[in-house]
């Protein structure tokens, strides 16, 4: 929302010809780093984390309590002002972007020669890729260090990653991102207002705009002055591909931000692995599939040296290829096995449990209804939603792995003596019935459609450069980056803002499990795989459709501007141009 506000007057003022972009973009990135450090502020403000021992009693079953003890066993969430620091700093984060992605985009493009650019904007869009994917690498990484305790297990109680109390170090990232923008600032700010040689570019470019009725390209039309802005409007909105490139930007932005937001969950939830791990996966795919189809985009673009209307068609051929990976999302993996959601807790039968419902006549005495979620997984191979509603009494923990004994939902003849080991020597032998953390599960699909996914996400990266270029392209010279501002606030507005919000309805319409504690509704805790699956693909299927109608639909009114000349050529000439070639010796009036 920051970036949508400031969008119009960055990429307007910022565009003047007294102002200096780089200096812009530099005060930007400052602004974004500062935003980074805001936001790590609540992990240093806070009390240390507690959540191993401490709760061992909360979440095991207490025989003969109500669940109103267990509610007042709860801390009061003394955090959640904290929440208007978060907003705060992403506020900054929108802010110190603005002119990274419009002013940066026509500074680089007005420093190289046309032929180059979506070279260069490859390289430049490539990194904002690799970033992002570098960040959910480096992130499932810090997520796997205890928030606060470096010498881990020993602070951590005996708590794994896969438990629901387990809080990795995630203000790491923050601190090291907010340092690194803050230093790349000042070397931004240095550049000059225009790079040597730039004027002579100018002078060089051929304009490629659009050529229809109305149109104008005459570089009288600079501004710089408030007043100029309706004008400005007036031309881009009159400009049928630049609206419809605009509209294409958001049905892309609305995948993009869905995915980058929801990919981790989905992959977590279907294939039943830890979130840091399916963090990590999605970086690992996002830099060979989004980088390379940004680098490979751009390059394209050159090697085929594609004019403004090659290019547009360049968006329809590779936007209705992966309208085809969408199908991708066709796979899914069975739910797993879920006492008292897909599963009946005495496991008779494969058929599900008619109504969700996690008290059992072997947990109903323990008082399990307001326990948080802290999955087991039992010797039986089903996992149950805490130790408490598995009926364990006692736990123990041995070198990060918690184990659970007599637990009442669990025959106590199918218990198992395992052996602990540090990875190199024996540690000790424990008789157990369940272990902390979900059942491990195998599903063959998962090379399959992490390939899939691949090339869904290589053939949505390889639009990025061709779209920027078309837009840059349509678009008279003088305005090119506000056509860039006001792009952007149609792909936020229209995409990536209700973007995520509508892929998260969609995924909450699958959820089996919906934690409750004291009456107040949580999050969910288990989904429903196959639909899912099928809504991740019907609405992927829904916006390639789209963006590939609109990117037909910016290449059929698309008008160049030499429209005229090819019309004499063809010895096509309109009514409004016949007086203007008559007494001229033209082989095609002759013909």
């Amino acid at each position: 929302m920051a970036s949508l506000v400031c969008a119009i007057p960055v990429s307007y003022f910022g565009s003047r010809s007294d102002a200096s972009k780089p200096r812009w973009i530099g005060w930007g990135v400052f602004i974004m780093g500062l935003g980074s450090f805001i936001f790590a502020i609540p992990h240093f403000s806070s009390s240390q984390y507690e959540g191993g021992d401490s709760m061992t009693d909360f979440l095991t079953c207490l025989r003969g309590k109500s669940s109103e003890a267990r509610c007042n066993l709860l801390v009061d969430n003394q955090f959640s002002s904290f929440k208007y620091i978060f907003i705060m700093a992403q506020l900054l984060h929108g802010v110190g972007a603005s002119p990274l992605y419009t002013l940066g985009v026509t500074f680089l493009d007005e420093s190289v020669p046309v032929r180059m650019s979506s070279v260069y904007l490859g390289i430049f869009f490539a990194m904002a890729v690799i970033g992002p994917a570098a960040g959910f690498v480096l992130g499932g990484q810090f997520l796997k260090i205890y928030i606060d305790a470096p010498d881990y297990p020993e602070k951590a109680g005996g708590i794994q990653e896969s438990s629901d109390l387990w809080l990795g170090a995630w203000w790491i990232g923050f601190i090291l991102s907010g340092a690194i923008s803050m230093v790349i600032s000042w070397p931004l700010m240095a550049f000059p207002s225009a790079l040597p040689g730039a004027k002579a570019l100018a002078l060089e470019r051929e304009s490629e705009a659009y050529g229809g009725k109305g149109s104008t390209h005459s570089t009288s039309n600079a501004f710089g002055r408030l007043c100029d802005l309706p004008g400005a409007s007036k031309i881009l909105a009159g400009n049928p591909t630049f609206v419809a490139l605009s509209l294409a930007g958001a049905t892309e932005g609305t995948l993009l931000a869905g995915f980058a937001t929801f990919m981790p969950k989905f992959i977590e939830s279907q294939f039943s692995i830890q979130a840091s791990f399916a963090a990590i996966i999605v970086g690992f795919i996002a830099v060979p599939a989004g980088g390379g189809g940004t680098l490979i985009g751009g390059w394209l673009i050159k090697k085929l040296n594609l004019k403004c209307a090659g290019i547009l068609k360049f968006c329809i051929g590779f936007s209705f290829l992966c309208l085809l990976s969408c199908f991708t999302f066709f796979i899914s993996c069975p739910n797993l096995k879920f006492a008292g959601v897909n599963t009946s807790y005495e496991n008779r039968s494969s058929s599900p449990p008619s109504v969700v419902n996690l008290i059992a006549p072997c947990n109903k005495d323990c008082g399990c209804q307001d326990v948080s979620f802290d999955p087991v997984c039992g010797v039986n191979g089903i996992t149950y939603f805490s130790p408490c509603h598995a009926g364990c009494t006692l736990s123990g923990s041995v070198k990060a792995m918690k184990y659970y004994r007599e637990c009442g939902c669990l025959p106590f003849e199918d218990a198992q003596e395992v052996n602990i080991t540090d990875g190199t020597k024996f540690v000790d032998t424990v008789l157990l019935e369940a272990l902390g953390g979900t059942c491990p599960y195998n599903c063959q699909h998962i090379f399959i459609f992490l390939c899939g996914s691949g090339i869904f996400m290589f053939f949505m990266f390889i639009l990025e450069i061709p779209t920027l270029q078309s837009t840059l392209r349509c678009v008279p010279a003088t305005h090119r980056s506000f056509a860039l501002g006001l792009q952007w606030i149609v792909v936020r507005l229209l995409g990536t803002i209700p973007g995520p919000i509508l892929f998260g309805a969609l995924i909450d319409n699958t959820c089996m499990l919906w934690q409750e504690n004291c009456g107040k509704k949580g999050s969910c805790r288990t989904y429903d795989n196959f639909y899912m699956s099928r809504y991740m693909m019907s609405i992927s299927i829904v916006a390639k459709t789209l963006s590939t109608i609109l990117f037909f639909t910016s290449w059929w009114f698309y008008v160049p501007p030499q429209e005229q000349a090819s019309e004499e050529a063809e010895g096509v000439v309109s009514p409004e141009h016949a007086k203007e070639f008559q007494g001229h010796d033209n082989p095609a009036l002759e013909m």
